[in-house]
């Protein structure tokens, strides 16, 4: 595919040929050529937060959920600023978020979109098994992800930033925890209820038979 550059992040991660990077996602690590080019920490200051560094441990990007949105949101900022005026990008989820639905379809905002069509949009399969990510207005694919055994193997396309790439596939990641996360929550929520009814129902019981007794 040729392109333009697409620069998100950083200029410096456009390469003018194909590249491939895989992302150790429990380890928060990408690699390309078996080089680590970034790490993924959890800020320890605030939950739902995520900060890229590169190997000299400088602040990439600070990735952050906002707490109340039916959509999923995320605001991606550059360097360790959460500021608005250091805004490089928004995430949210295409519809409303629906637990049944396995897929993960979001749409990428730029800081400096005014029209609010989107960008650049994100298509994840269930389980987090694929990943598309593509520019509004072209066929063509800026990255595929494919997940092998718990690592993201990404195929960057030249002159797209695989700096922003990492970004979106770490907010993909994130999304799929907390869900899973989440529905584990309900599960043990409904296994407590049931649990709780059976303990009342048997209470009555053994009251009902000792009043008749």
């Amino acid at each position: 595919m040729e392109t333009g550059i697409i620069s998100v992040i950083n200029t410096n991660y456009c390469k003018p040929h194909p590249i491939t990077i895989k992302i150790e996602t429990d380890k928060g690590v990408a690699y390309i050529n078996n080089e680590v080019i970034f790490r993924i920490k959890e800020s320890f200051s605030l939950k739902g937060r995520r900060v890229i560094y590169d190997v000299s441990g400088n602040h990439v990007s600070t990735l952050s959920k906002k707490i109340i949105s039916m959509h999923d949101r995320w605001e991606v900022f550059k360097g360790r600023s959460i500021d608005s005026s250091d805004l490089l990008f928004t995430v949210k989820r295409s519809t409303f978020f629906i637990p049944e639905k396995k897929n993960i379809d979001f749409n990428v905002y730029l800081a400096k979109n005014i029209k609010g069509v989107w960008d650049f949009k994100v298509c994840a399969g269930a389980e987090k098994k694929s990943c598309d990510i593509s520019a509004h207005g072209s066929s063509s694919l800026l990255a595929k992800m494919t997940n092998k055994e718990g690592c993201f193997e990404v195929e960057v396309q030249p002159n797209v930033d695989y700096g922003f790439v990492v970004a979106l596939l770490t907010i993909v990641d994130e999304i799929k925890y907390i869900e899973k996360k989440s529905t584990k929550k309900d599960e043990v929520k409904g296994a407590d209820t049931i649990a709780g009814a059976a303990r009342i129902a048997g209470a009555a019981l053994k009251l009902g038979v000792s009043l008749s007794s």
